[in-house]
C-alpha cells in the first residue's frame, strides 16, 4: 500500500512536470530595478531575472548563453523554467531551465520521470549514456544525467537532461543541439552548469517563512 501510495504520487507529480515544461508563454525580460547583491556581480550582465520564491538569478547572458523572453510559471511559484540559447559557429545550442519544487524525490527520480517525455520529441530516440552527474565543487548537490541519441527533421540529434536535487528546490536542464556539435556542445552546457554552481536556492517553504 506505502508503494502504491508513493507510485501515486510520482505518477501526479510527473504528470504536473510535463505539462508545465510544454507550454512557454511571453514575459518581460526585465523583473524589478532592484540592483543585485554583491556575490553574483560577476553575472550582472544586462538585467537579471530573479525567481522571487526560491531565489535563483537568471542572468541576461552568462557562459557564452543569451537568455530569451520566454519563461513559464504557475501561480503558486513553485515552478519556473527558462530557455538559453548558444551559436556554435552556425548552430544553435538551447537549454531550457527549470526551478521546481519536489517532495520525496531524487535527482535520479525526477529524472526517470521526465525523460518519457524528452526523449518522445525525437524520432528514433534511444539512451546513449546516463548516471550520476558530479557537479565540480558542489559534492553537496545530487545530480544525474542521461544523455539521448534521436532524430529532429531527418538531422541526427541529441539531448541532455540533468536534473540536480537542491532539497526544497529541484532543477533540470534539457539541452539540446545537432549531433555533429557534440563535444562544443557538451563543454558549452559544462561551463554554464558551472556558472550556476555557486546559487543555492532558498530553502524555507512558505509555511514557515509565514509562521517567523
Amino acid at each position: 500500500m506505502i508503494f502504491h501510495s508513493q507510485l501515486s504520487r510520482s505518477l501526479l507529480i510527473g504528470a504536473g512536470l510535463i505539462c508545465f515544461a510544454s507550454a512557454p508563454a511571453a514575459a518581460e525580460c526585465v523583473v524589478g530595478s532592484e540592483e543585485l547583491f554583491d556575490p553574483f556581480a560577476p553575472y550582472k550582465g544586462g538585467s537579471a531575472i530573479v525567481h522571487k520564491d526560491s531565489n535563483f538569478i537568471f542572468p541576461a547572458e552568462t557562459a557564452g548563453f543569451r537568455r530569451l523572453c520566454e519563461m513559464t510559471a504557475d501561480f503558486s511559484g513553485e515552478s519556473f523554467q527558462i530557455r538559453y540559447e548558444r551559436m556554435i559557429g552556425e548552430q544553435l545550442v538551447s537549454v531550457d531551465i527549470a526551478v521546481v519544487h519536489l517532495e520525496d524525490l531524487t535527482a535520479r527520480d525526477h529524472y526517470q520521470i521526465i525523460m518519457p517525455s524528452v526523449m518522445s520529441h525525437y524520432s528514433s530516440a534511444s539512451i546513449e549514456s546516463e548516471g550520476d552527474y558530479f557537479i565540480s565543487g558542489r559534492d553537496d548537490l545530487d545530480a544525474y544525467q542521461g544523455i539521448f541519441d534521436g532524430q529532429k527533421d531527418d538531422v541526427p540529434w541529441h539531448v541532455s537532461l540533468t536534473a540536480i536535487d537542491y532539497g526544497y528546490w529541484d532543477a533540470r536542464l534539457i539541452a539540446s543541439y545537432p549531433h555533429e556539435l557534440d563535444v562544443p556542445a557538451q563543454e558549452a552546457l559544462v561551463e554554464l552548469v558551472n556558472a550556476f554552481q555557486w546559487q543555492s536556492p532558498v530553502t524555507e517553504n512558505k509555511g514557515d517563512k509565514e509562521g517567523d
